[in-house]
């Protein structure tokens, strides 16, 4: 996971938009290639269940051929969101290559961080550097 994989202070309004942004910054960030492609992964994967597992939190994820690398991408957004009957505003964005199970390696690392509550109010208070700094190794 690199730095740049941590924003917080996101002005989206919608679950679309989340998304959206996901797909492309995961493009921009070259973790993966064809932002509609991966932004279709990401929604269908939503129609098998959804990903906003316990609030504020939800974690959109994609194992595609169309990503690069392994990693998470972090958002934190200013107000929360309507995700599946839950109110959000922190996005844990998971990518993975089609290839291999990394994708339930980085779901248990990062569900034994979560299911600590006081890890989640950290979530919605720390700087970018601090987020990083707690999640790196979870997006490796």
């Amino acid at each position: 996971m690199d730095r740049k994989n941590v924003i917080i202070n996101l002005d989206l309004k919608n679950q679309d938009d989340v998304l959206d942004y996901l797909s492309k910054k995961a493009c921009e960030l070259d973790i993966a290639i064809d932002a509609e492609s991966i932004k279709t992964d990401l929604i269908n994967r939503e129609k098998v269940m959804s990903t906003a597992l316990i609030e504020p939190l939800a974690i959109p994820h994609s194992k595609s051929k169309n990503v690069l690398k392994n990693t998470i991408i972090f958002l934190r957004l200013n107000d929360f969101i309507d995700w599946s009957d839950s109110k959000v505003n922190i996005i844990i964005g998971i990518f993975s290559k089609e290839e291999g199970g990394e994708h339930i390696n980085t779901l248990a690392n990062l569900s034994r961080k979560l299911i600590d509550k006081e890890f989640l109010k950290f979530l919605q208070t720390a700087s970018e550097d601090e987020i990083y700094e707690n999640l790196k190794e979870v997006g490796e």
